[in-house]
């Protein structure tokens, strides 16, 4: 409705940064994920997983939003795509895990 407006454009950037330094004053600071860096549980959300033959599992592919801690206290976690590792491996691993729950089978009988 105010698109264009030039008076409505200067009303937002002046409330987005009188928002952004009272939550400065507050001490919240926002902090992000780089390629490559691990998803650290709390920390970090893997919004998307994808298999990644260049980052390792458990690893950030690409980070999405930044997130917010006060004091070092997560208040929003930072939003990634993760890695689930190689796709090669993780079929190795499900043959072998297919392989040991025959072998426990095998042995129940």
């Amino acid at each position: 409705k105010y698109e264009g407006n030039a008076f409505a454009g200067t009303l937002q950037s002046g409330l987005t940064m009188e928002f952004q330094n009272n939550l400065q004053e507050l001490g919240v600071s926002e902090f992000g994920v780089e390629s490559g860096d691990d998803v650290v549980m709390g920390r970090v959300v893997a919004v998307e997983e994808q298999f990644s033959e260049e980052f390792g599992k458990g690893t950030v592919i690409t980070s999405l939003k930044s997130g917010l801690e006060i004091q070092g206290n997560i208040v929003r976690p930072a939003e990634c795509v993760a890695s689930l590792g190689s796709e090669a491996a993780a079929a190795a691993e499900e043959e072998e895990a297919a392989a040991a729950a025959e072998e426990e089978e095998t042995a129940a009988e």
